[in-house]
């Protein structure tokens, strides 16, 4: 003899919560997704692996986000070389985490001072024209520097680029100005 069990009202009503259910997963799973976000074909956020590099700077995170997919880099510490030229760069806070950069452009930012820099061991040239900088202290205490060009940035104290001479010479491209 065979029996046959029939669904009751029970297993009727627990099919379309098990439906509704899969599909809040999917959904769920669906938002998880790693996306990048970029305005003007400048990355702004990139979460895939590999681009792990955070700073509080949009500009400069842009900059190094591109660097990193551009230049096929797995991460921070195979960055040596960083062009920033013009993207309204106010801070360089987190830059540190470059710790193998030696080529820095911050050509006409909006940098006032270069305090970050104290940190890259390894840095050896900073072209960093035509900002708002009065402050070069940071740049001062990179020990490995080699040259700089700090032309169009009037306010920066004439005893720092003095001091900043002294060390590079005639590898300085120094502002016309600077304040006493």
């Amino acid at each position: 003899m065979t029996t046959s069990v029939l669904p009751g009202p029970g297993v009727m009503l627990r099919v379309p919560a098990l439906i509704a259910l899969t599909l809040a997963l999917l959904l769920l799973a669906s938002c998880t997704r790693k996306f990048s976000v970029s305005v003007n074909e400048q990355v702004l956020y990139d979460p895939r692996p590999g681009h792990v590099v955070a700073v509080t700077d949009p500009g400069l995170q842009s900059c190094i986000n591109v660097a990193l997919r551009n230049g096929a880099l797995s991460g921070a510490d195979d960055v040596q070389t960083l062009a920033c030229p013009a993207l309204e760069i106010e801070t360089l806070a987190g830059i540190e985490q470059l710790e193998n950069l030696r080529y820095l452009d911050l050509a006409g930012n909006q940098l006032e001072h270069l305090d970050a820099l104290r940190r890259l061991r390894r840095l050896s040239s900073v072209n960093a024209p035509n900002n708002d900088l009065n402050d070069i202290s940071g740049l001062l205490a990179v020990p490995s520097l080699t040259s700089a060009v700090l032309t169009g940035n009037p306010r920066i104290p004439c005893q720092q680029l003095d001091a900043l001479a002294q060390r590079l010479a005639q590898n300085l491209l120094r502002p016309t100005q600077c304040l006493d």
